[in-house]
């Protein structure tokens, strides 16, 4: 399981999925920065996440 620590520097109020901030991945001491609720979801699904996700996508992109 991993730890992380989110920092919430700021939010855009007329931009619901305006944040940013940074991840910090407690084991490694590695920080990355996040400007949208999407890129925040991306660090925090991992590394072995993000690659299924766009291996399934290259999948079906080969097959079409």
């Amino acid at each position: 399981m991993e730890n992380f620590i989110v920092r919430i520097y700021r939010r855009d109020e007329c931009e619901p999925d305006g944040v940013t901030g940074l991840v910090e991945t407690v084991e490694t001491g590695e920080i990355q920065p996040f400007s949208t609720l999407s890129e925040l979801a991306t660090l925090l699904a991992g590394p072995s996440k993000v690659m299924e996700e766009s291996a399934t996508a290259e999948l079906c992109f080969a097959s079409t």
